[in-house]
């Protein structure tokens, strides 16, 4: 059984930086991420991978095609309507999908640079200091 400081369940931004403070002050750090694999989000929670930062990625595209669209009104010249029709969603949604991948990846490697373990899996209370996660137990103080 392994054994730290402090172990972190989920790696959303608020159990990130739970785990980069306690590694700061020099504790032993576990973070167990249930990732996509396991139906869960993946590195950066909800926002990064669901939320926020896919959201945006779309409306941003939205805005792009609806200033193409008005361009004229605002006395652009020789800008062509945008035909929505011909608007690529499978390549908007595998750039999307790569940025939050990205994002991912920088959190991810965040933990690395601040020698913080990280597991993936499910986390599972064993008791009041120790988890199981893919059938290994870790065990914490905090």
């Amino acid at each position: 059984m392994d054994s730290f400081d402090y172990i972190v369940i989920g790696g959303g931004s608020g159990g990130n930086s739970s785990a980069r403070r306690a590694a700061a002050y020099g504790a032993k750090v576990l973070a167990i991420e249930r990732g996509r694999h396991n139906d869960g989000c993946g590195m950066g929670g909800t926002c990064v991978n669901f939320g926020c930062v896919p959201k945006k990625v779309m409306f941003n595209a939205a805005m792009h095609a609806e200033m193409l669209h008005t361009a004229k009104s605002y006395a652009f010249k020789d800008i062509k309507d945008v035909e929505y029709g011909s608007f690529d969603w499978s390549t908007l949604k595998k750039k999307r999908d790569a940025y939050v991948a990205r994002l991912n990846g920088i959190y991810e490697r965040n933990l690395g640079k601040n020698n913080i373990s990280l597991v993936y899996g499910a986390a599972k209370f064993v008791d009041n200091h120790t988890v199981e996660v893919n059938g290994d137990k870790y065990t914490a103080k905090h």
